[in-house]
């Protein structure tokens, strides 16, 4: 099977767009300041890159040349590279200090992006993780990107799974992880689910100057419908990943696990107390850490729910309802921000959630991050 893949360009979406898309310079601050950015539907088959400081004021948006979905951030040099959502074909690399977009980078061909990806730690390469789709079955792998040479493409690895989504660069600077969701999908059949039985989830650390494979966490067989997805580091460097279920809806898997520091030891799922496990409808959509790494944050947009974690005590400590809410993000502390599709944003704390803005106009999407 074949698939036509689109190249998209953003420069030409800016003719007779500028009163959508407000542009601040780095004279505003941005170069200095905190902020949270996200991509949002703005209208009709419209969409872009928001940033917002921590007082709640845009700073700035830029246009993008379709729906986006996460954000990597380069914090040596505060550029971001925004993703399309799965299937996509376009990743836009944007200078944050100027609001300026810096390249498009398009997959080759046969392949596409799943909406995630990381910067090297020293902001020089861009890995994402994709669809390699044109065999006999897809193959995810993690498209090495040059930055300094315009996005160039320079190799892949091997995910040594299917349906890669989040990726993350470990606390040593070098081990790449990736959540393989195991789901075996192609852009001819836009986002349908092919063959479920057959799922393989898995989490996976490559050595990112290798592509050496150094370690695989599988869960039980019984669980092999439990798509591993998103992913964080907390504090102590433990990994906590939120999963999605593609079993029977009438049971109420663990969604949640850790796996402890260096990848040491297998995954540990924690269970959702059974009055609580119906708030989630069984759907991870996001997952961070807070800023001092006390804390871990999940949520579910379609169970309207946002579940923070005490991340020493491995436990559930907060439930606070948020509809549509799935874009979150640290903030000071041990607290966060997050995002719902109605445009809202919200302080997350222990005692609830504080409105901050609401830009008028803007849906937010699934993912959020700080710079800064």
């Amino acid at each position: 099977m074949a698939a036509t893949i689109p190249r998209l360009p953003i420069g030409r979406l800016r003719d007779g767009m500028a009163g959508l898309f407000r542009i601040h310079t780095a004279e505003d601050g941005l170069a200095d300041r905190p902020a949270y950015v996200s991509s949002v539907r703005v209208g009709p088959r419209m969409h872009a890159l928001l940033v917002i400081g921590e007082d709640g004021r845009e700073i700035g948006r830029l246009p993008l040349a379709g729906r986006g979905h996460d954000i990597a951030v380069d914090r040596v040099r505060r550029r971001v590279a925004a993703f399309a959502r799965r299937p996509g074909y376009f990743a836009v690399i944007v200078d944050l200090g100027r609001m300026a977009p810096l390249a498009t980078i398009n997959p080759p061909d046969g392949h596409h992006f799943f909406g995630h990806g990381v910067f090297s730690d020293d902001g020089r390469l861009l890995f994402a993780t994709e669809n390699a789709f044109l065999g006999e079955r897809p193959r995810g792998v993690v498209g090495v990107y040059d930055v300094e040479a315009g996005g160039r493409r320079i190799g892949e690895f091997e995910t040594h799974g299917m349906d890669s989504h989040e990726i993350l660069l470990a606390p040593d600077g070098r081990t790449l992880v990736v959540a393989n969701g195991g789901i075996e999908t192609h852009p001819e059949f836009g986002r349908q689910k092919i063959d479920l039985s057959e799922m393989r989830p898995s989490i996976v650390r490559i050595d990112s100057d290798t592509g050496e494979c150094i370690g695989e966490t599988r869960l039980d067989a019984s669980l092999n419908r439990l798509s591993t997805r998103h992913m964080a580091f907390d504090g102590s460097g433990a990994l906590w990943f939120g999963c999605q279920w593609e079993g029977e809806r009438t049971r109420r898997p663990p969604l949640v696990g850790r796996i402890g520091p260096g990848g040491d030891g297998d995954a540990a799922l924690i269970a959702f107390p059974d009055d609580i496990a119906p708030l989630a409808r069984n759907y991870i959509g996001s997952v961070t850490a807070s800023r001092d790494g006390a804390a871990v944050a999940v949520t579910s947009p379609i169970g309207g729910t946002v579940f923070v974690f005490d991340a020493e005590r491995h436990s559930l400590a907060k439930v606070h309802a948020l509809r549509d809410g799935c874009g979150i993000a640290g903030a000071v502390g041990h607290d966060f921000v997050a995002s719902a599709g109605d445009g809202r944003l919200v302080g997350v704390a222990d005692d609830g959630l504080t409105p901050i803005t609401r830009p008028a106009g803007v849906e937010f999407d699934n993912h959020m991050r700080r710079v800064g």
